[in-house]
């Protein structure tokens, strides 16, 4: 799991944004990001899309855990809260439910411990 810890580790997207990737087990992740002023949109609140780049990087992360090539057909979410230049926020993606050729996954994306958004995530698993 270690070395497929560091191939996430080095992909070039999550390097970009600053997402680091705590902790991947089989069918699990935990990736974390700390908010800096360029994540802010026009409102000066946290840009959506910065909160599902970190919740598709843990989805990404837990769904091809296993070495099975996966990738995603559906991510739908609810944003329920934001956070401020300094937080750092945390993803969590668990496997929900699997097949032999798809998986649904939850993130969970948190600020302090507090919840401040909700993913579903389904991918198709290549056999």
């Amino acid at each position: 799991m270690k070395e497929f810890t560091a191939k996430v580790e080095n992909d070039p997207y999550m390097k970009f944004l600053g997402i680091t990737v705590e902790k991947v087990e089989r069918g699990y992740a935990l990736c974390s990001l700390r908010v800096t002023p360029e994540m802010l949109n026009f409102l000066g609140l946290l840009h959506g899309g910065l909160v599902f780049s970190l919740a598709d990087a843990a989805f990404s992360a837990a769904s091809n855990s296993d070495h099975t090539p996966s990738y995603a057909l559906d991510v739908s979410g609810t944003f329920l809260k934001t956070a401020a230049v300094g937080d750092t926020i945390t993803s969590e993606a668990k496997l929900v439910h699997t097949t032999k050729r798809t998986g649904l996954y939850r993130m969970d994306v948190r600020n302090r411990g507090e919840l401040m958004a909700t993913f579903n995530g389904t991918v198709f698993r290549k056999a």
